[in-house]
């Protein structure tokens, strides 16, 4: 089995005079290096890569492509772990007001072909293909898992308390779900054989519970994996 794991959430709450500081969530990117061969361009639908050797690709924030797919561009490997954050006042603290994160990823573009999809900070990019090799009809499966709670020394915030939104410029048909962390492992989509699926990951914090002071922090990994 092919499986390409990655690191994507951090998460923290903090308690001045004036504010719980921040919820921080930290994305990371994980891609294994391939060839392909170009294809027509496609804004953020699942489109069709040409068949090749066998070979699977996730990124999350930051990426590794050497220039796009649709002009013969190559994925690498990129270890960057974005993160994703929310200041929260200390008059609205377990109000039940949603926050909304931003995130330090500056990804706005498709690798597909270049085009502005995403709108950092605000949104994060997630994307993935899979090519299971020869006429292999093999499905790819993509995962993100978390554990339980954020945490801060003995105090915790449930994970659950992260929800995210997909959508992405000129996009009305979206390949993954809207959802949140559940403290667990969740799959989110999968992969036909030789496609690849785009989409903008907006994040908020619930906001719906009281927790002590302290900086709180998790971490979500997105998995692709292909048996």
């Amino acid at each position: 089995m092919n499986s390409r794991h990655v690191p994507a959430f951090a998460h923290v709450l903090r308690e001045t005079a004036q504010r719980y500081p921040k919820l921080r969530i930290g994305a990371g990117i994980l891609a294994l290096s391939a060839a392909l061969v170009p294809a027509a361009p496609a804004h953020a639908y699942t489109i069709t890569i040409s068949s090749g050797s066998r070979a699977i690709y996730l990124q999350v924030g930051q990426g590794g492509y050497s220039g796009t797919h649709s002009n013969g561009g190559t994925p690498g490997n990129n270890g960057t772990v974005n993160t994703v954050s929310v200041s929260v006042p200390a008059g609205v603290v377990a109000s039940g007001t949603a926050q909304q994160m931003t995130s330090n990823s500056t990804v706005s573009q498709s690798p597909i072909d270049g085009f502005v999809f995403c709108t950092p900070p605000s949104q994060v990019y997630i994307g993935a293909w899979s090519r299971p090799g020869g006429t292999s009809s093999g499905v790819a499966t993509l995962t993100v898992t978390t554990p339980a709670n954020l945490t801060s020394g003995s105090d915790t915030i449930p994970f659950s308390q992260i929800t995210w939104t997909m959508s992405g410029i000129g996009d009305t048909v979206f390949q993954f779900p809207n959802g949140s962390f559940t403290g667990g492992t969740q799959t989110l989509a999968t992969f036909p054989a030789n496609t690849w699926k785009e989409q903008c990951m907006t994040f908020q914090y619930a906001n719906s519970v009281l927790p002590a002071a302290g900086t709180y922090t998790g971490r979500a990994v997105y998995t692709l994996s292909l048996p």
